[in-house]
Formats: structure tokens, sequence, C-alpha cells
């Protein structure tokens, strides 16, 4: 009876927290965003032909990942505090979560981007902002916890430097520019030094049931594994830190970040906040039931783009790949189906 019981508040909590989640989809990315529980979850089109996601991070219970803001010692995860309020935000091309209290508000700011080794929109820029409202300075930090499983094998993550398979840290001394989380199918790949983004004071690897527990800090054991008898056993996570500094009042701290799919080049090139040509071609969500004059001649201009992008190809006699092959026929049937053609 308890574990039906158990069951069921398990599925209770995954049910709710589908309700009021929003998606949007541009190139190979899924973003959802859930106002309820105040957390997003990310997927990668890992098969463009069968147009198959793949979880970036663990989705099942999406409550295992979150933002936590310190704010002059008081720890705050956003989302699960009745001391802030969620709202979705942003634009359907850079859609945000929101938290409001009566003196702080926190925005998690999205921005799809394109790595330099991809041909399509393959992860996401995440900036977040930190807006004293009140009338006296505080001290402001924050933490980001992702319940990661792609890698949960006997090397679960890798940085630009080392293979990590027990408990580690990375700080901007060690020169990391990045992490990967591989997986058979897709990878997660997180900035850590990278120029044009900020710098995290921390990012910790270590078992999930012990980053989730700290109110903030998890104290470090190096090389110990991903094991926490008898809850978790191989259960590896990341917690990026941003230690706290000063916010006056009517002022921010702004904090940026990017998620992306695994890209061999690492962040080696300049990230691409503009969707490339195929990339744009494929960003569409579901149409409605009645499609405007604005809508038609949005989707003409596409069109026209495509087939200027196949002109090209044939008049130059370049190759194409299979990615932008898929692509393609990906954009020409979402639109064939959308007209019922």
């Amino acid at each position: 009876m308890k574990k039906a019981a158990f069951l069921f508040l398990v599925f209770f909590r995954v049910f709710a927290a589908s309700l009021g989640a929003a998606e949007f989809v541009e190139g190979r990315v899924r973003l959802v965003l859930n106002e309820n529980i105040g957390r997003f979850s990310l997927y990668y089109m890992a098969d463009i032909a069968g147009e198959e996601y793949v979880a970036l991070f663990a989705d099942k219970d999406p409550r295992t990942s979150f933002l936590a803001v310190q704010i002059n010692d008081r720890n705050y995860r956003l989302g699960d505090t009745s001391s802030f309020k969620t709202t979705l935000g942003g634009s359907k091309t850079q859609p945000s979560l929101v938290f409001n209290s009566r003196i702080v508000e926190v925005t998690e700011d999205f921005s799809f981007i394109t790595t330099s080794g991809s041909n399509l929109t393959n992860g996401v820029k995440i900036t977040i902002t930190i807006t004293n409202k009140g009338k006296e300075r505080f001290l402001a930090g924050a933490r980001l916890l992702l319940d990661t499983e792609l890698g949960e094998t006997e090397t679960p993550f890798s940085t630009d430097r080392r293979q990590i398979t027990s408990e580690a840290q990375i700080s901007p001394a060690s020169g990391e520019s990045f992490w990967v989380s591989g997986g058979a199918k897709a990878g997660l790949m997180g900035s850590a030094s990278v120029e044009g983004l900020t710098a995290p004071d921390l990012v910790h690897f270590a078992n999930w049931k012990r980053l989730n527990d700290a109110p903030w800090k998890t104290p470090f054991y190096q090389d110990r594994n991903f094991n926490l008898l008898p809850y978790s056993v191989g259960d590896s996570a990341v917690c990026y830190y941003y230690e706290p500094v000063a916010v006056e009042p009517g002022e921010a701290r702004t904090i940026t970040l990017v998620l992306a799919s695994r890209d061999e080049n690492g962040f080696s090139g300049a990230l691409s906040e503009e969707p490339g040509e195929i990339s744009r071609l494929i960003k569409t969500g579901a149409g409605p039931e009645i499609i405007s004059r604005d809508t038609m001649q949005e989707d003409l201009v596409v069109l026209r783009d495509l087939a200027a992008k196949l002109d090209s190809f044939i008049k130059s006699g370049e190759s194409v790949s299979e990615e932008e092959l898929s692509a393609i026929e990906l954009v020409l049937s979402r639109l064939k189906a959308k007209y019922g053609l």
C-alpha cells in the first residue's frame, strides 16, 4: 500500500508539473518552461528525419534540477519557495522564467544559440539577472543544479582537459572551458571559463542527492564516487556556483552561461545567437487552426529562402550534408502538413 501511494505521489507530481508548461522549438532544440514549478527542461533532436528528441538532463521529474539564489545569507530554491511568485516572460524567440519577491526580481532568460561546429541551432544561452528592487544594498549569489543522466557510465563527465570518473571541481584557475556529459545519441555540453560568458566561481561534479540536499555549497571530497548509499547509486549531477556580490538598490547582477548538445569543437569558436539559414527554416511550432495572411507571408519567405539555398547548392556543385538534407525535408513535411497538401 505504501509503495502504491508513493508511486501515485510521483505520478501526481510529474502530471502536475506538466500543466502550465510552454514549449519553444528552434533548430534541433526544444525548450520547455514550466511556470508552475519554476523549472526548465532541454531536449535535442538526435534524429532529424524521425524528429526524435533526447532529454539533455533528467526530465522525469523536472524538480530535480533547479536555480537557487542567496540573498544576504538566505537561500531560496526558485519555484519551491512561497517568497517568490513565478511567471513566464520574454517572447517566443527569447522566453524567460521570472521570479518576483518584494525586494528581488530574478529573471532566467533563454536565447537559442548555435556553436561553432553545428549547422543548426543546438543549445541555449541562459542569462540570469538578479535585480535589487529594495532600498538597501544586498549580497546576491546564485547556483544552478543540473540532474545529469546521459553520462552515467564509467566516465560520467569530461572537460577539454581531462576525464572525470569521480567527484571533481572546476574553477577559473583550472583553465577548463567546458564540460560534457556524454550519451549514446546525444550529449550535454556546458560552459565553464568561456570568453563573453560569466565564469562560475565553481563547478562541482558530485552525487545528485548530496548536491540537492545542501542549502548552498556541498562539501567537496576529491575522488569520491557518485554513490550515496543506500539512497542513490551512480547518480551524478553538476552544480554551478556564483558567489554572492553586492548589488545596490535599483541595480542588477547578470550571469550568463551556455548549455548545448555535445560539440567536438567545444566552445572554441564564436557562439551565434542568430539562427543559420536551415536552422531558421525549421523553427516551427504547432500551427494555428486558422492561418493568417501574415503567417502565409512568413511561410512564403521561408520557401523563397529554401529555394535560394537549393539553387546555390546546384550552382556551386558543393556537397550537401545529411543533416542539411534532413532539415530541408523536415521543413517541407511540416509546411505540407500545415496547409493540408
